[in-house]
């Protein structure tokens, strides 16, 4: 009988490579847990129109530096583009809280972090990627080679009415070796997928600096070209005077709460505008305590 050894694919696959297939779980590095934790409360918080709360929340789940993107190997490549995912996230929702809490500079700066983090993996997952996307469909084809070389010995053996041990072994091996090209196959397909979902998220995130700078530059012009040039203590005011422009322009609570708090920014020490907000959402802003009135006589503080 013809001495038939298939050697396994997955045998041949470096430590490294087997280390960050992506059927293994990275270990969670101590970001992940911060974030993961973080990231439901800063939620809830803003849900509650608590965006002061939030983006204070949010600005202490944001990673003191952001290393270098790792292409030392295909365990450091996964790792970093994992890591940078969650970076993009961690900026983004900081950037939403800062924006809901009227602190629109800000929030275009958190954004602008979000898409150029965003970019970079991409850019990085778009060079590194497909060098294990043709390690893993290499690792396929000189599979399905063995296969096909052996074509008529296997099909002898699966014939064979009684087996014996040997030929057992040989059968195992066969149905390991298909296996494998299987799964070669999906962990090449899965490196495609991250290299275009990365893409995807890189255009997304881009679009949020672009809208949150022209909202910027837009009230700036306002500003410019109101009557009281650039005065924003009476250009808030003159706002919150109006009986009907924040219901024409703000229909929706949620964008009328975030414009309020936004005046609040631009002028701390308008009741008005402390006062919708609180009406609106029952959250206490308070006014800066120079504003403060003072407790009259004979009464006692609260």
């Amino acid at each position: 009988m013809k001495n038939f050894t298939i050697c396994s694919a997955l045998a041949l696959i470096p430590a490294a490579l087997v280390a960050q297939a992506p059927v293994q779980v990275p270990a969670q590095p101590t970001f992940t847990q911060t974030l993961r934790a973080g990231a439901p409360e800063v939620e809830k918080l803003m849900s509650e129109f608590k965006s002061r709360d939030a983006a204070l929340r949010a600005e202490g789940i944001l990673p003191a530096t952001v290393p270098a993107w790792d292409k030392s190997s295909p365990q450091a490549q996964l790792t970093s583009f994992n890591s940078y995912r969650e970076y993009v996230y961690a900026f983004f929702l900081a950037a939403r809280a800062a924006d809901a809490a009227g602190n629109w500079e800000r929030a275009l700066e958190l954004f602008t972090k979000a898409r150029d983090t965003s970019k970079t993996n991409a850019d990085s997952a778009k060079e590194s990627f497909p060098l294990i996307v043709s390690y893993y469909n290499d690792l396929a084809a000189g599979g399905r080679r063995t296969l096909e070389e052996n074509a008529d010995f296997i099909k002898t053996l699966r014939e064979k009415a009684n087996p014996d041990e040997g030929d057992k072994q040989q059968l195992d091996l066969i149905k390991g070796e298909e296996e494998s090209i299987g799964k070669n196959k999906k962990s090449a397909q899965i490196f495609v997928d991250y290299i275009e979902s990365a893409k995807k998220e890189a255009d997304y995130y881009g679009k949020f600096a672009t809208e949150e700078d022209a909202g910027i530059k837009d009230q700036l012009d306002q500003l410019d070209k109101y009557k009281f040039k650039n005065d924003k203590a009476k250009f808030v005011e003159g706002i919150m005077s109006s009986k009907t422009f924040l219901d024409q322009q703000f229909p929706e609570k949620t964008e009328k709460v975030r414009y309020l708090y936004r005046l609040n920014v631009l002028d701390p020490s308008n009741r008005k505008v402390v006062k919708e907000i609180e009406q609106l959402t029952g959250v206490s802003v308070g006014l800066p305590a120079a504003e403060e009135k003072p407790t009259p006589k004979g009464k006692k503080a609260k």
